[in-house]
């Protein structure tokens, strides 16, 4: 849909555009077996990357999930009898914070027999290797093999990486935000609001990504006329659709369709809080998520959000750098987004959960020297394996 022109640069020769899609497959292989690698290497008994124990993989807000795809979502008023914990003076309770896309398709996989734990973290594989191939067709195609292989592993053990395992639907939620902005790129408008509809369906953190990539629509399609800028900012704001389905669909079910915002009400930190809660994550080290933990994971934590911090910062000066390439700005804005937001429009398990839905960022990385890609790998990988035996003693949120 909607080639309008411009803001469309390829890279690839010729030669490199042949390179066959079994390189693609092999490398996509590769990267996923190495983060999940990096992911177990510090945990007994989940060292080897197909280890099958999907009741390591369920912790924290992974049992909502699971409970809304056997349950489906419940939304009361807080009270002494409520079974949910009430925080923040919370006046109403329920689960409708954890959206439905990714229990929808658990219950898929209980359609055709597959229990729902299995399908939970069946689904998270399989989503996290389908992303990575789609940054590999989108973005690692016209690399040689070796840096087209760091990218994809640098996407594999991004900040937050436990939780693309994990039962939770943040690959789920990148592999549609991944194929929406690669969408964009190809100025396949109708197929990228799609994908980041059905991204915002499965994670509140996609909206900030929709909107990022709306800004990038524009921005982009300024020099080409007014027309065809209001044209691509309909299509950006048709990418944030998913609001609109999920309060059809909670007045339907739960009978208010402003269900999940009733529900945040007092989460959200106002923007001095959110400064103040970042501030205590990376210099004090006692930010409510990081109160249960050791001192390395408590300090593994702060680096963690200082690492995705600078990752997005260059992906945004790349962008600024090459500001007429839409595989560039579009990845930059729709991850710069999400980091920005981030801090306000999370709970206090945002920087070590949603950050990875930055992840898109390293597309516009791709070019460092390779022996930065490396240092870089080797830095994020280290954390990321601190981070997730702390995921897996249950300690981390």
């Amino acid at each position: 849909m909607g080639g309008d022109g411009g803001g469309r640069v390829s890279e690839a020769t010729e030669s490199e555009r042949g390179t066959s899609i079994g390189v693609g497959l092999l490398l996509t292989a590769a990267a996923w077996l190495l983060s999940r690698l990096v992911v177990g290497v510090f945990f007994s008994g989940m060292r080897s990357p197909l280890a099958w124990k999907p009741t390591v993989w369920a912790h924290w807000d992974a049992l909502n999930y699971l409970s809304i795809a056997s349950n489906g979502q419940q939304f009361v008023r807080c009270g002494p009898k409520s079974v949910y914990v009430v925080e923040f003076h919370q006046q109403w309770c329920g689960n409708v914070l954890w959206l439905p896309g990714y229990p929808w398709l658990i219950r898929g996989a209980q359609a055709l027999g597959i229990a729902p734990l299995d399908g939970a973290v069946i689904i998270s594989w399989v989503a996290l290797a389908a992303t990575l191939f789609v940054l590999w067709v989108g973005w690692g195609r016209n690399l040689h093999p070796g840096r087209a292989f760091l990218l994809l592993l640098l996407f594999g053990v991004f900040p937050g990486a436990v939780y693309n395992f994990a039962s939770f639907p943040m690959s789920t939620t990148l592999l549609f935000m991944v194929g929406g902005i690669l969408a964009a790129t190809r100025e396949r408008f109708l197929l990228a609001a799609v994908l980041m509809t059905a991204a915002g369906l499965c994670y509140p953190g996609a909206w900030a990504a929709a909107a990022g990539l709306a800004v990038g629509l524009v921005l982009l399609a300024l020099p080409l006329g007014l027309g065809t800028a209001i044209r691509r900012s309909v299509w950006g704001l048709a990418g944030l659709t998913s609001i609109l389905i999920l309060g059809i669909f909670y007045q339907i079910d739960v009978g208010h369709f402003d269900a999940y915002f009733l529900a945040d009400r007092g989460l959200t930190p106002t923007l001095g809080e959110a400064i103040r809660r970042f501030y205590d994550l990376v210099f004090v080290q006692k930010s409510v998520e990081q109160k249960p933990l050791g001192a390395l994971a408590r300090l593994a934590l702060s680096v963690q959000a200082v690492l995705a911090l600078a990752l997005g910062v260059v992906a945004l000066v790349a962008a600024w750098l090459q500001r007429r390439q839409a595989d560039v700005v579009y990845p930059a804005l729709a991850a710069g987004a999400v980091i920005l937001t981030l801090p306000i429009a999370s709970n206090s398990s945002g920087w070590n959960r949603s950050v990875v839905l930055a992840a898109p960022c390293v597309a516009c990385l791709r070019r460092l020297p390779i022996p930065l890609l490396c240092v870089t790998i080797g830095a994020v990988g280290l954390i990321t394996a601190i981070l997730s035996h702390s995921y897996f003693t249950g300690a981390l949120r």
